[in-house]
């Protein structure tokens, strides 16, 4: 059967000399993997694959499950400055190294996709004030990844990260409480779309992150720390 869908790409990788392994999370089924031969070509090396650019592809799903050929890729959506600003550059980088690492699955899940599109788009209509969207999109990433924290509790005293739950009890092995508990609460309540100023100062940001990537860690096997984190620290500094 004949599938046309939308994709964002995740991940490319060379592949001999001359060909191009890319990871696309599409809209109609999921992680799929495909296989471009001479892609550093001169026929072929007008179109750029870079990190979670957003495409429409068309292909044979009776192919090889492993690695598929497209009939045709096209560019969907044409970012202004994802790719010219090198702190969005940076955020990109980090951020398709971590859907890399946690998205798998090889079916259709519109919420998710659609969530990665938008969040895209917006940061990318953004001029300024966009320094905290990779903690708002990792955070709200957790939705569909099946370990979004439980109702809120602002009385509680800590957040145990293990179970994903608000506590007073401080036996749990991995719980963080205080300052790291009033800024991962004021994480849950904002709004990346309604939001027109950064709300985190630098510490804070970075203590942030550095809870968003052991939460992750706890919850999905085999989470991978991103190459990019240093650098993703270093440039909001």
């Amino acid at each position: 059967m004949i599938i046309q869908s939308k994709a964002i790409l995740i991940s490319s990788l060379k592949y001999g000399d001359r060909d191009l392994i890319l990871k696309l999370y599409t809209l109609e089924s999921g992680i799929q993997s495909f296989m471009i031969k001479n892609a550093f070509s001169t026929k072929k090396n007008t179109f750029k694959f870079l990190p979670l650019s957003s495409v429409n592809v068309i292909y044979d799903s009776k192919q090889n499950k492993n690695i598929r050929f497209f009939k045709e890729i096209s560019p969907a959506h044409f970012y202004q400055t994802l790719y010219s600003n090198p702190y969005k550059q940076t955020v990109i980088l980090f951020l398709s190294e971590i859907l890399n690492s946690v998205l798998t699955a090889e079916e259709k899940e519109k919420i998710l996709f659609d969530f990665i599109e938008n969040s895209l788009i917006e940061f990318d209509s953004k001029s300024n004030h966009y320094a905290d969207f990779h903690l708002w999109f990792l955070i709200n990433l957790t939705r569909s990844l099946g370990f979004y924290p439980n109702r809120i509790n602002e009385t509680a005293n800590y957040f145990d990260l293990e179970n994903g739950v608000f506590t007073n009890e401080t036996d749990a092995a991995s719980i963080i409480g205080q300052n790291e508990l009033r800024s991962f609460i004021r994480l849950l309540n904002f709004d990346f779309y309604g939001h027109s100023e950064n709300i985190f100062s630098r510490e804070q940001r970075n203590q942030l992150l550095l809870i968003l990537i052991r939460y992750y860690e706890l919850h999905i096997h085999g989470f991978r720390k991103p190459n990019s984190l240093e650098v993703l620290n270093q440039i909001f500094n």
